[in-house]
């Protein structure tokens, strides 16, 4: 039985084998072994109130979301490759977080702009379960198919007071209530394991002493005895459980040296080798992923709408080289302010599923131009500038105008640009792959030279023969 890295994530063990992973962090799992994992929202605090429930800020709801996210993917795609994954099962937490969308009422100064908020669970970040019930209690019963976990709770029953019943879709009840009729333990067998199991709960009074000259708490001989005991029964877990075996673990004394042969030292260091070479070929292929998603992230000029439309007009003009950033204060918020030495912009971004942008959403860019000039900082209107993404669930060459002719007249009137947003997307796609200075200038002057149209952006050098169109169909 060789070492294994064992991952906790967001709380610490003692002893050196365990490698503590903050929660904010966005570590892969699949540098691990074995991961354990406590349900929770790491250092992020509910600061304020709705409703009278605990509510995360803006700026937590943004970041709780996000680790929920990234540790709910990471747990199953861990579990899917090989990995013991354990989730202990802490209290359940229940409060509220800002979704980052927003409903308004009234217009002008007079507009009211309301945070629309939903409800977050700390086992969100948890595959399988369904429903988590905050519960106490001791009495316990190990199941028949359970029999594999003996060993491992004959060590730790005493530091496992059970905090919830669950309920999910498991492939074995391993422990239950005294009646039976209460899960407090189970597992989900597949080519690797997740398994739920009651929290470790220790005397910190015992586990922990403060030095005063490093004025740090450290772990005590106790606490690193623990570590030991601990990490070795969870090896045993991970061969009986995570390799799909049903044999019982072996006991820590059989971990002795002077039970394994030469030949198992051998073997050993070579599968540690090989492990390091793949941990590293997984991280970088990680890395090449979220660079493709970011380079990939741009299509949404294509097809999107809403928010996901605003962010990817506002990343596609800082590649032409504006500094590009949305606006909110308590009277007005615009998509996006954008400038650059050649000028400043204000902009309004528009998708529609099947129909042409309309006066309506000009008249709200002509609002804000009003209230942008009223402001005490400008002492200059910002050219105004409409971006529309029309008829966006159709191929680019079955769309009709993007713009209606109100919009092209109400333009004319004040002198804004209107701006396609796939026709960012050549440019863009240029740019990601070309430094090219000249060209991103080009880009710049068209939209702020332009007045009352569409604006016709110069082709990319690459792509002078070519548009971004679909190709027909070939039967």
């Amino acid at each position: 039985m060789g070492r294994k890295k064992i991952f906790t994530i967001g709380f610490e063990l003692p002893g050196e084998d365990f490698e503590y992973i903050p929660f904010e962090s966005d570590q892969s799992l699949l540098d691990a072994d074995i991961i354990l994992f406590t349900p929770g929202f790491g250092p992020h605090y509910p600061s304020d109130s709705y409703q009278g429930q605990p509510l995360f800020s803006h700026t937590s709801s943004v970041a709780v979301s996000q680790n929920i996210q990234h540790w709910r993917n990471e747990l199953s795609a861990a579990t899917n490759v090989g990995k013991l994954v354990i989730i202990f099962l802490v209290k359940p937490l229940h409060y509220y977080r800002y979704t980052g969308e927003q409903q308004y009422s009234g217009t002008g100064r007079s507009r009211v702009t309301t945070n629309i908020v939903t409800s977050i669970g700390s086992y969100s970040a948890v595959p399988n379960i369904s429903k988590v019930e905050a519960k106490t209690g001791r009495e316990v019963r190990l199941t028949k198919e359970g029999g594999y976990l003996a060993p491992y709770w004959k060590e730790f029953e005493s530091y496992s007071p059970y905090q919830a019943f669950i309920e999910g879709k498991f492939s074995h009840n391993v422990l239950t209530t005294k009646s039976g009729d209460k899960v407090v333990a189970a597992v989900v067998r597949g080519k690797g394991a997740l398994l739920f199991l009651p929290p470790l709960s220790y005397d910190e009074n015992k586990f922990t002493k403060y030095d005063e000259k490093t004025e740090q708490e450290l772990w005590t001989a106790d606490a690193i005895r623990f570590g030991k005991k601990l990490s070795s029964a969870l090896v045993g877990l991970f061969e009986s459980l995570a390799k799909g075996r049903s044999t019982t673990p072996p006991p820590s004394w059989v971990l002795d040296t002077a039970f394994r042969t030469d030949e198992e030292v051998k073997v050993q260091g070579k599968i540690t080798e090989i492990t390091k070479r793949i941990s590293k070929l997984q991280q970088q292929k990680t890395e090449f992923e979220q660079r493709l998603d970011e380079l990939g992230s741009f299509r949404a000029l294509l097809f999107e709408q809403g928010k996901p439309l605003e962010r990817a007009v506002r990343d596609a003009l800082t590649v032409l080289g504006f500094s590009a950033v949305p606006f909110a204060d308590s009277d007005s918020e615009f998509d996006v302010v954008f400038e650059s030495k050649e000028g400043r912009c204000l902009g309004e971004v528009e998708g529609k599923d099947n129909k042409a942008v309309s006066i309506e959403k000009f008249s709200q860019l002509e609002r804000n131009l009003q209230e942008d000039f009223a402001r005490e900082d400008v002492s200059a209107y910002a050219k105004g500038v409409l971006f529309g993404n029309s008829e966006r669930l159709s191929p680019l060459n079955e769309r009709n105008d993007p713009f209606t002719t109100k919009c092209l007249t109400a333009s004319t009137r004040v002198g804004a640009a209107l701006v396609k947003t796939s026709d960012l997307f050549p440019a863009v796609r240029y740019l990601l792959s070309n430094n090219d200075p000249d060209y991103a200038k080009s880009c710049r002057d068209a939209i702020l030279s332009t007045k009352g149209s569409v604006v016709i952006f110069p082709p990319p050098p690459e792509s002078v023969e070519s548009k971004i169109t679909e190709e027909p169909s070939q039967v």
